[in-house]
C-alpha cells in the first residue's frame, strides 16, 4: 500500500479570472450547540470569551496535570483525544465505546464520563432535566425531536437504541439551519458574492477581487450572522479563508486582515 499522501482535489475549484475563492466556516458550532442545548453557563462563557473550549475542557477534568501537548494513546495529542471523547460523550456514546475508540480501560472511560457530567449537568448524567434525559424522553414519548428552528425527524427504529442519533441530529441539524439561512442571506445582501458549494458546517463562494476589501465583507459577516432562537440567542462565529488561486489553497485569516 503506497504511503504517498492523497492529491488535494480542492485544488480543482478554480475561482474565475478575476475573482478571488472565500472558505468560510462556522468555528466549534457543534459544541457550542450542545453548550446552548444543556444551558451550560460555564461553557457558554468560555465559548463567547473566544478560548480554546478543549485546552479549557483539559484543565478543568485535569488541572494542573493537563498537558495538551501530551501524546495521547490514540489521538496524536491528549488536547485531540479530549476533544474527541468529549464529542463522543456529549453524543451518547458509551464508557465502553470511549475505551474501544481510544484505548482506556472501561474504569477510565467511565471516570472520564463521571467527571465530565458532574461539571457539565446540564448535558447528561443523573439529572432528570439535562439535555441528555429531555432527548430521551421526547423519543420515548414521540420518536419525535426538534431543533430550536422548528426542524423535525421522526424515528421508526425501537426507542431504546435511538438517543445517540438524536442527541447528534439536534447540532448537526441546527448547524446545517445556520449554513442555509447564511447562504440565503448572503445571496440576497451581497449578489456580487456567488456561492459555489456548501460543505456541512462551511460556504464556499467567490467575490470580484476589487470586493475583496473591509467595507465588503464588513457586509458579508454581517450576512453571515444568523441568530438560533434559544431564549439567551447563539450566533456562532464565522473563520475566513481564501485564495486567488483554488479552494485547495485558501490560507485562513483574522476578518480584520482584509483591507
Amino acid at each position: 500500500m503506497s504511503n504517498r499522501p492523497l492529491p488535494n482535489v480542492r485544488k480543482l475549484f478554480l475561482p474565475d479570472p478575476g475573482h478571488i475563492i472565500c472558505d468560510v466556516d462556522l468555528q466549534g458550532a457543534d459544541a457550542q450547540v450542545v453548550a446552548w442545548e444543556a444551558d451550560d453557563q460555564d461553557l457558554k462563557a468560555a465559548f463567547r470569551a473566544g478560548i480554546d473550549i478543549h485546552n479549557h475542557n483539559g484543565k478543568a477534568l485535569f488541572g494542573d496535570a493537563y498537558d495538551p501537548k501530551k501524546p495521547g494513546k490514540i489521538k496524536p495529542t491528549l488536547r485531540d483525544e479530549l476533544k474527541s471523547a468529549v464529542h463522543g460523550t456529549n453524543y451518547g456514546a458509551s464508557a465502553r465505546t470511549l475505551a474501544i475508540t481510544f484505548g482506556w480501560t472501561i474504569r477510565e472511560a467511565e471516570s472520564f464520563q463521571s467527571r465530565w457530567f458532574s461539571l457539565h449537568p446540564g448535558i447528561g448524567g443523573g439529572s432528570a432535566h439535562s439535555w441528555h434525559r429531555r432527548v430521551e424522553r421526547d423519543l420515548q414519548l414521540s420518536r419525535r425531536i426538534s431543533n430550536r428552528f422548528g426542524n423535525r425527524i421522526i424515528y421508526f427504529d425501537r426507542p431504546d437504541n435511538l438517543l445517540p442519533k438524536g442527541l447528534a441530529w439536534i447540532p448537526q441539524s441546527t448547524v446545517a439551519g445556520v449554513c442555509g439561512r447564511a447562504s440565503l442571506a448572503l445571496q440576497r445582501l451581497c449578489p456580487w458574492a456567488t456561492i459555489l458549494l456548501q460543505v456541512h458546517d462551511s460556504i464556499i463562494f467567490q467575490v470580484p477581487t476589487h470586493r475583496f476589501t473591509q467595507a465588503s465583507f464588513r457586509e458579508v459577516r454581517s450576512a453571515l450572522e444568523v441568530p438560533i432562537p434559544y431564549p439567551d440567542p447563539l450566533i456562532i462565529p464565522w473563520g475566513l479563508a481564501a485564495s486567488a488561486a483554488s479552494w485547495g489553497e485558501v490560507r485562513k485569516m483574522k476578518w480584520e486582515e482584509l483591507q
